[in-house]
């Protein structure tokens, strides 16, 4: 239960009405505040020396005094630590030398963290330590009561000597007192190798380990780290401690620097951690930073951001950017390190499947992927508008990752003197860069607002911290920077009259600011939720008040508070623009109500026997990037086929599974009873099919089911016999291999679809093609077979030229439908493809023609993996969906900005060469860097001589006009997948939710899935085979959006649905009635049965 001690009521927030910046930098001449972390470089003390030297210091906020006022502390590296008294007004006192805790003069301190630890209601300081010297002890400074401070860290177990960076608590157990977790970064050679790595992991040294410290609660804390499971080797620079998985067990999130992968310790409820990092998530940063944790588009579910150092600037990029060789990253993947890219990542918690958060990182869709050389990101309301925005730190003193300067430096290392390392110190590069700001657009991304709101320092930032310096319900940041004052920027937004707020300060017994403690309030319908968790970014501490954004909004209509995952109180008609301090009094947690779901979903997966090995489809091995080493994915990983068809006649439906290359697919007969037979093999004349696609349709009209496969891939070079569709005749319920019966053809293929286009009573074939074989991005042909069933001899005929000549080099096609366009009664042909416009061929007096121009005025061109139809809005002709690339990818384009290919033989050395490009700063620029550019182009590093100049060139710089004009080439200027509403002036295109641009979507299913009587999507996607310096396609898990009879579509969250396919799915059927069935490369088969 709770009890209410008082409400500071504050002023109303006025109207919406923009007055000034969001932000306003005070100069130290008004808030007395003159820290600086300076940094001086010398023989005994520099990068070669010790290469963490630009880490910089932390911040913490709290009201040290109990003034009511939050106070201000900065740790230096170099520069004595200060204690900032907050006099009020934003004017500071330093009151450091009184208070005894600028620290030891020879320590570099790192992370600070302010915390009641000993619960006698003062904030104490918990300082962690770093550095060469042997006394890199932790450092604990106990509040006096009267702003005095006694170091006390031995005395109570505290004093970590390891190389701490922060320092974060928690009551991990739940016995109602903080215990302690010290994130290390053991001192290790950046050389050292991934199999070093490995050894030192699974042989985890407990002097390189994080420590976690359980308090014995009379004072004293001792190492529990082992006993708690947590004993562990990484290169820790963040430990992130919230609840993910909504069980009341805070749970731990460490983001490690380098191939080192993250941990993620999910809290066992018995005084354990399990680690589950490549459970919960499907890819992360490689150089992670700093963190941070909450709710940003108010689902209820806390989400995670991690930092890394990539730039949005094209000549940072390539000039700092640390090139990830194919070598590196399959070394890191294949010891178990998890996907670890060069990006920042935004992790969406899509909800808790057996006890674990499912996790998305959607940091390019979100437009947070790349902030260069970041340390602190902070996830909070400065907006005030209900959703969290965020603030980035970041800069490094030197750009240790300059690669003209590495590339210069040598071998110059091994014999040189303490002053010529000094001097080689002196000469890396150094270059200030503005941090960045973000706000929130409703839980659909951010847009960078460093300009309009007044956010704006070039420098070297690293630790980073907020809190309301003024008690005026908006929140200020404070910024340690190196080499520069500290950064203090006033938050005009209440007085701007721009959004309410409440603030709440929690209190328990001997969890005095009630760290771990969850608030959930909702305001007409909507949601929010925070936990009480002040260490939060980079080292550093935000104040311990939680802090709601209320908008317009004067009321909250219910305000709910857990404590150890059990709900304590509830409170309605709460007033905005107030703070409340509430007193959280502890009670047994059994007799309180824990925290349950009550959705009904629409679905549930189901597990069937007798799917046996194929349960798993296995890929064979082959290396696409051989033969073009710039190619953007991988053309030889888009299987299984999947297809439904009733085989025997027995009424229920069965399966088949298509196979990699040197495998054989499986049939699943359906049993009548549910479920499946034992797999039956597929009895091929060759396994050596890559299956892509199948259909199952009656060939020679004896009124049973063929089963037609279409054979792709990019294994085999062009012409091969291996790209030969495959036909097989069902006799008598089984199905045997046809000879003679296909036209002769060997076209990597992607689909099939049967028509009876001529209308003479049998099924004709459309066969889509996609690539000519190791010759990316030129097409193979497509083509149209017509069934010539006579007397009983069946055969198909090749009647392209004749009936369809416009599918000469149309494209690379993915997908096709066959669909009444122009309403005349006779089908016409839809067809979608990678770099191609969506076609449309018209069918007239038998035959068909492109006439896409007439139904498309905007350049539809796309990565278009898939199309679907149905009426939507119940006017009596088809609608389409339209599965791209989706916008959460590293390709990005809009109108006037495209992403474009161009294919030549650039060189003169009779080879077709491959170039991608983007748009960035109104310039056209390559994808890829000079390494890699220079792999495919020896020239390139010739005319180039450094990164540098390589950065600084644009496209025609580098590759010549007038070879790129005379290229192959194709542009996209749009990603997004789109609905195609069917109305009387033709298609009109519309961009499908925010949540449909997860992933690609390479398939779909079409129907009333809730029985509502509107026709509802369910989509699947992936592309996981993309090259290793693009991160893979892998946050979608599939999505159900509800139709709603208008041509609108509400996506259904996973529990919801109850759909989740984290895996990358290529296709998607439906079986019977009511099941679901999803086929993924390199991963499970999953069948859903839906809600009846």
């Amino acid at each position: 239960m709770l009890t209410v001690w008082t409400m500071l009521v504050c002023a109303c927030a006025a109207p919406q009405d923009q007055v000034g910046s969001r932000f306003e930098q005070l100069p130290s001449t008004t808030t007395q505040i003159t820290f600086s972390n300076q940094i001086q470089e010398s023989d005994t003390l520099n990068y070669f020396k010790y290469p963490y030297l630009y880490m910089g210091g932390g911040v913490a906020v709290a009201d040290f005094d109990g003034d009511g006022l939050e106070d201000i502390y900065f740790t230096g590296n170099m520069t004595a630590n200060k204690l900032y008294r907050n006099t009020g007004n934003l004017v500071f006192e330093d009151v450091t030398e009184a208070a005894g805790v600028a620290g030891a003069e020879y320590k570099w301190y790192t992370g600070v963290s302010a915390v009641d630890i000993n619960a006698d209601g003062y904030m104490d300081l918990y300082l962690s330590v770093a550095g060469l010297g042997e006394d890199r002890a932790n450092e604990l400074y106990l509040n006096n009561g009267d702003m005095t401070f006694t170091e006390s860290a031995k005395k109570m177990g505290l004093a970590d000597n390891q190389n701490s960076v922060q320092t974060a608590f928690v009551d991990f157990d739940h016995d109602g007192d903080l215990d302690v977790y010290v994130a290390n970064y053991p001192i290790t050679s950046f050389k050292t190798a991934n199999e070093s790595y490995r050894y030192m992991i699974d042989r985890p040294d407990p002097a390189k380990s994080d420590h976690l410290y359980r308090n014995e609660g009379n004072g004293v804390f001792v190492d529990y780290t082992a006993q708690a499971g947590l004993l562990s080797f990484g290169l820790s620079l963040s430990a992130t401690i919230v609840d993910f998985n909504q069980d009341g067990w805070e749970d731990i999130y460490v983001s490690n620097d380098f191939s080192t992968p993250d941990q993620f310790y999910i809290n066992q409820g018995d005084g354990t951690f399990v680690e589950r990092v490549k459970y919960i998530t499907r890819q992360t940063s490689f150089y992670g930073m700093g963190a941070d944790a909450a709710d940003i588009n108010n689902d209820g579910l806390i989400d995670l951001m991690q930092v890394d150092m990539s730039s949005e600037n094209n000549r940072r990029q390539k000039a700092n950017m640390a090139s990830m060789n194919p070598e590196l990253f399959w070394s890191t993947v294949n010891n178990g390190f998890h996907y670890q890219y060069m990006y920042n990542s935004l992790q969406l918690n899509q909800g808790i499947v057996d006890d674990l958060p499912v996790m998305s990182n959607i940091a390019w869709l979100a437009g947070v992927s790349s902030t260069d050389w970041s340390w602190a990101p902070l996830l909070a309301d400065f907006d005030n508008d209900g959703y969290k925005d965020l603030f980035i730190a970041n800069g490094t003193r030197r750009e240790i990752n300059n690669r003209d300067y590495f590339k210069k430096l040598n071998n110059q290392l091994d014999d040189a003197s303490d002053q010529e390392l000094l001097q080689m110190a002196r000469e890396i590069p150094s270059e200030p860069i503005d941090n960045y700001i973000f706000q929130n657009q409703s839980g659909e991304g951010f847009v960078k607002k460093n300009k309009e709101w007044g956010v704006s320092f070039e420098g070297f930032s690293n630790g980073a911290a907020y809190g309301d310096l003024d008690n005026d319900g908006d929140l200020e940041l404070i910024v340690n920077n190196i080499d520069a004052e500290a950064l203090i920027y006033k938050n005009n937004t209440v007085e701007n009259g721009e959004g309410g707020y409440l603030r709440i300060d929690l209190q328990s017994a001997n969890n005095t600011s009630g760290i771990g403690t969850e608030v959930r309030i909702y305001q007409a319908g909507k949601l929010q939720v925070a936990q009480v968790q002040p260490v939060r970014g980079f080292q550093s501490s935000v104040e311990p008040t939680l802090h709601f954004g209320t908008g317009s909004h004067p009321v909250i209509d219910s305000l709910s508070i857990y404590a150890a995952g059990r709900k304590q109180q509830t409170m309605y008609n709460v007033l905005a623009n107030q703070t409340l301090e509430i007193k959280v009094i502890e009670a047994s947690p059994l007799a309180l109500e824990k925290q349950e779901s009550t959705i009904d979903p629409l679905m549930k997966e189901v597990t069937l026997e007798h799917l046996g090995e194929m349960l798993y489809h296995r890929e064979n091995g082959f290396n696409d990037f051989h033969f073009q080493v710039l190619l953007p994915h991988k053309m030889s990983n888009f299987g299984p086929a999947l297809a439904v068809g009733d085989i025997d006649g027995d009424g229920v439906e069965d399966l088949y599974i298509g196979a990699a290359a040197g495998r054989v697919g499986y049939i699943y007969r359906g049993l009548a009873e549910g479920g499946f037979a034992a797999r039956e093999a597929l009895e091929e004349s060759s396994p050596w099919h890559e299956d892509l696609d199948a259909a199952f349709f009656d060939a020679d009209r004896d009124g049973d089911l063929d089963l037609y496969i279409v054979s792709g891939g990019n294994e085999f070079p062009e012409g091969h016999p291996n790209y030969q569709d495959r036909l097989f005749i069902n006799e008598e319920g089984k199905l045997i291999e046809s000879s003679g019966v296909l036209p002769v053809q060997a076209e990597s293929g992607a689909c099939v679809r049967p028509y009876d286009y001529d209308g003479d009573g049998d099924l004709d074939l459309f066969i889509g093609t996609r690539l000519t074989p190791y010759n990316y991005p030129f097409a193979s042909k497509s083509l149209l077979f017509e069934n010539k069933h006579e007397e009983g001899q069946l055969k198909f005929v090749d009647v392209t030229e004749a009936v369809m000549p416009d599918l000469d080099g149309i494209g690379m096609v993915t997908d096709a439908i066959w669909t009444d366009v122009n309403g005349d009664q006779q089908m016409d042909l839809m067809i979608v493809g990678e770099w191609m416009p969506v076609k449309t061929l018209i069918q007239k007096d038998g035959k068909f023609s492109d006439q896409s121009a007439s139904y498309f005025e905007d350049n539809m061109t796309g990565w278009w993996f898939s199309i679907d139809q149905g009426d939507f809005d119940h006017d009596g002709d088809m609608d389409y969906v339209l599965g791209n690339m989706g916008r959460n990818y590293k390709y990005q384009a809009n109108r006037g900005e495209p992403f474009a290919i161009y294919a030549d033989d650039f060189d003169d050395n009779n080879k077709s060469d491959i170039v991608l490009s983007y748009h960035a700063e109104g310039e056209e620029y390559p994808v890829r860097g000079r390494q890699c550019s220079s792999e495919q182009i020896p020239a390139i590093q010739v005319v180039f001589k450094d990164y540098n100049s390589f950065a600084n060139a644009d496209m025609q710089e580098i590759y010549g006009t007038e070879n790129l004009d005379n290229s192959y080439h194709f542009e996209v200027e749009d990603f997004s997948s789109i609905y195609l509403e069917h109305t009387a002036d033709g298609l009109k295109k519309n961009i499908l939710p925010y949540a449909a641009q997860v992933s690609s979507i390479n398939d779909w299913v079409v129907s009333d899935i809730n029985q509502d009587g509107h026709l509802d999507l369910l989509s699947v996607g992936g592309l996981y085979a993309s090259e290793v310096e693009t991160p893979r396609n892998d946050a979608g898990i599939g999505l159900v959006m509800l139709g709603n009879g208008k041509g609108g579509f509400a996506p259904q969250s996973m529990s919801q649905s109850g759909l989740c396919v984290p895996h990358d799915a290529k296709k998607v059927v439906a079986l019977g009635q009511n099941h679901i069935v999803v086929a993924s490369n390199k991963g499970p088969l999953q069948i859903f049965e839906v809600k009846e």
